[in-house]
């Protein structure tokens, strides 16, 4: 993991360092995105909870391994570690104090987008795979195609959340998520005729800012406006950002 490890700053926004890490994983080549938080900071992630942390990681999982997802013999946690020690800001990181995402869709594919209204803003970094199990949710039965896709979301709010308005951003957030697959036209890999709504292992994480507290989060809120906004347009330029990588 120490060889052929280098890495690439997309930026520093709001003081939140953007950093891929561009490694190999059991001899396979592969990325991760690390957001780099200024201080620890509090989130909520779809697979981690509420938890207090100074990176949030989205993890590139490259096709030939994704069988060994459901190895118990292969220890993950060992990866996502090597991952965090990898990076270059000089940071010490552990799995205690990171917030990890995977995903199947490499990093070169990402996108982010910002939105502003006076002080306030919502960032928000997608990876968006579309491509083998989108899916109407509650109507399509859950089992996997080939390829195995995934949208991933990265939400930053200027505002401090509670932890009640944490868990409203996620209404916000999915709803803003669909939005951009019904622009899209995105359809159910398993009944083409339906609208997909997402696919079956989207994940989503939060995390707080620090100024004007927030206790509500809705699209008649203006941060929640916000992040919808950031949300829409970050995940269909993810959306085509994969599309090309896959045509090319």
């Amino acid at each position: 993991m120490t060889s052929n490890v280098h890495s690439e700053i997309l930026g520093c926004f709001h003081d939140i360092t953007a950093e891929v890490v561009y490694h190999h994983i059991w001899n396979v080549p592969s990325n991760a995105l690390l957001l780099h938080l200024p201080e620890p900071q509090r989130t909520l992630s779809g697979l981690q909870g509420y938890r207090r942390v100074r990176v949030v990681a989205n993890c590139h999982i490259p096709p030939p391994l994704w069988m060994k997802l459901h190895d118990a013999s292969v220890d993950w946690r060992d990866y996502y570690r090597k991952i965090l020690k990898a990076n270059s800001c000089g940071r010490i990181l552990s799995l205690d104090n990171a917030t990890m995402l995977s995903t199947g869709v490499p990093m070169p594919e990402l996108a982010f987008r910002e939105e502003t209204d006076g002080d306030l803003w919502a960032m928000a970094f997608v990876t968006a795979g579309v491509e083998g199990n989108a899916l109407r949710v509650g109507v399509d039965t859950g089992r996997h195609h080939r390829p195995i896709g995934t949208i991933n979301t990265i939400v930053f709010s200027s505002c401090e959340l509670t932890q009640a308005a944490m868990a409203a951003s996620f209404i916000t957030i999915t709803e803003a998520k669909v939005v951009a697959l019904e622009d899209l036209g995105i359809k159910s890999t398993y009944n083409p005729a339906l609208q997909a709504t997402g696919t079956g292992t989207d994940q989503i994480v939060v995390v707080s800012g620090k100024t004007a507290k927030c206790t509500y989060v809705s699209g008649h809120t203006k941060i929640g406006g916000l992040m919808a906004r950031a949300v829409t347009a970050a995940t269909k330029e993810a959306i085509a950002k994969r599309r090309k990588a896959l045509n090319s």
